[in-house]
């Protein structure tokens, strides 16, 4: 796991913290508020570099850091699916959001025995993610200016790793395993923010930021960017960063996902 692993959730925490008191300089006036659905389906690509570790059991240290920037990925990529939902009634909201990718690479691995004695070995790693979060909303504010609501709700994660290992030289009679394959789910509770701040009538500052456990350690995402609006949907483009920090019992102990986005959203 990587050092000093507490600041990032601590980090969200601030950043929640500090963007609520958005609240008090903007306009509460009810002129956004509507009495009908609204319904917005946007899809949105993801360059994401990934980062993680996985776990291969057979002494201390054994285990395989990772990590694909995003250029690996799209030349490493075999499928992707992006795509997010919400719908909002007056203050209300429904938000879900759904990513999905699959990415296989090798990579160059240290690894330690039992006895301490250092293997070095080539890693085959194939990773396939699903990522579906829902949630609700409530707008405590929503006027002219801008909006923050208040969400929670659960992330679900699946993990499918499969990985094998291809050792440089004779092996140590204690070693670790020539392949690892698991599959895993995480199922965590979650809380946060997300709105926008209103720049005129076109330009905007959308903003999402969450935090949550229960089958994870921790997780957390961070989302901002700037949008334009138009008569049909919007246009967006920001930064998102999704962290999870996994059970140490498992074999995908952790995985971030960090970049930019830019997405499309059709209102109805």
């Amino acid at each position: 796991m990587r050092p000093f692993g507490w600041l990032p959730g601590k980090t969200a925490c601030a950043i929640l913290a500090s963007l609520l008191p958005f609240a008090c300089c903007v306009n509460n006036a009810s002129a956004a508020d509507t009495d009908t659905w609204v319904h917005e389906v946007g899809i949105y690509g993801w360059f994401a570099g990934i980062d993680g570790t996985v776990h291969y059991p057979g002494g201390p240290g054994s285990g395989a850091d990772f990590s694909y920037e995003a250029s690996d990925i799209l030349e490493n990529l075999e499928m992707i699916l992006m795509a997010g939902v919400e719908s909002k009634y007056n203050r209300w909201s429904i938000i879900a959001d759904i990513v999905y990718m699959d990415v296989g690479d090798d990579t160059n691995q240290t690894f330690y025995t039992g006895s301490g004695e250092p293997v070095t070995g080539s890693v085959n790693l194939d990773l396939s993610s699903w990522i579906l979060t829902g949630a609700a909303g409530y707008a405590v504010v929503n006027g002219e200016q801008g909006s923050l609501s208040l969400i929670g709700g659960v992330r679900y994660l699946t993990v499918d790793v499969d990985t094998s290992l291809g050792f440089n030289g004779p092996l140590p009679v204690s070693h670790p395993p020539n392949s690892v394959s698991e599959s895993e789910g995480v199922l965590d509770g979650i809380v946060g923010i997300r709105g926008r701040i209103q720049l005129n009538e076109n330009w905007y500052i959308p903003y999402h930021a969450d935090i949550g456990a229960g089958g994870s350690d921790l997780t957390w995402q961070l989302f901002a960017g700037v949008g334009y609006r138009f008569s049909w949907g919007d246009i967006r483009f920001g930064y998102r960063h999704l962290d999870y920090d996994l059970d140490d019992s498992n074999v995908m102990q952790e995985m971030i996902l960090s970049g930019p986005v830019l997405g499309v959203g059709f209102r109805f």
